[in-house]
């Protein structure tokens, strides 16, 4: 007889796409989602009805006493309001963990004010895009989780991301910022990159959006050498081999458009410091990537 405790029974509050991402994926690994909540009726029922789970809307439900756990999957601004909100009502006590799903902001920064009135609080935020919550639900397998919190809300946010097949990364508090600014310069601008990308191979008179789809099998292609290889393994290029003559070639293309020009400094700038990692007999021409440095002031 298995001596594994069951999953915490659980409640969603939100109807965005990691809303409901989280509450279907909830579901799909064991756990008893109750329900989620929302205000807007038909933001609950479309997000209720993809999860597969009870949606409710209006007032927060009695639903919520018979609860393990509420995760928060609201926007990152109203998360303490609507926390505050939640033990008002009476509905969230001390039985309750209260897990948030914010990344740049701890749980005690953000649900510190109800602390004292639940059973723990905590952070459980996907390290992932998620843009599509119907999607998601199902790829969530095999995301890292940022959590931290106190004692209980960590125990309780690991349990739920091990029951999704999740990968639990421990962060402390005072990290969450730099976590989040990692996790936006690794998703938020690789599409900004390829949108400033995109805007260079426009101006030979592809539309944009056919220069973006164009661009992503090379971006993507990129990604899969940085998850062989690592970032200094899996760096190609001109920059990768030192031609300085190549650079000096983009630099004068891109010339008249200094918005551009900038992106293609600041992240040209990186590549020479992991081109400058590599030696032995892959090392690139290093007075070539001197030159680089040069052009790139």
């Amino acid at each position: 007889m298995s001596t594994r405790s069951p999953n915490p029974t659980t409640f969603v509050v939100g109807a965005g796409p990691v809303a409901t991402a989280l509450a279907g994926a909830l579901r799909l690994g064991g756990v008893p989602v109750l329900g989620l909540w929302a205000r807007k009726p038909a933001a609950a029922r479309a997000a209720g009805s993809i999860a597969g789970v009870a949606a409710f809307s209006s007032a927060p439900p009695d639903i919520l006493l018979e609860c393990n756990v509420v995760i928060l999957a609201v926007r990152d601004q109203v998360i303490g309001e609507v926390a505050q909100m939640l033990v008002g009502t009476g509905l969230v006590n001390k039985r309750h963990v209260m897990l948030h799903c914010a990344g740049a902001t701890s749980s005690q920064e953000l649900l510190g004010n109800v602390q004292g009135t639940v059973a723990g609080i905590g952070t459980m935020h996907p390290l992932s895009a998620i843009a599509d919550g119907k999607l998601a639900m199902r790829a969530l397998k095999g995301t890292v989780f940022g959590v931290e919190g106190d004692e209980v809300g960590r125990t309780m946010a690991s349990r739920l991301v091990a029951a999704i097949g999740g990968i639990v990364l421990a962060l402390d508090g005072t990290q969450m910022a730099a976590y989040h600014a990692a996790a936006a310069l690794a998703s938020n601008y690789v599409v900004a990159a390829i949108d400033a990308a995109a805007a260079v191979l426009a101006a030979t008179g592809v539309s944009p959006d056919d220069a973006a789809r164009a661009l992503v099998p090379l971006a993507e292609g990129a990604l899969r050498n940085v998850s062989a290889h690592g970032t200094t393994g899996g760096l190609t290029g001109p920059v990768r081999r030192g031609d300085a003559a190549t650079v000096a070639r983009h630099l004068e293309a891109l010339r008249g458009k200094p918005e551009l020009v900038e992106i293609y400094r600041a992240l040209a700038r990186r590549a020479v410091e992991i081109a400058g990692r590599i030696d032995g007999r892959d090392a690139p021409d290093r007075a070539g990537l001197d030159a680089i440095r040069a052009l790139l002031q």
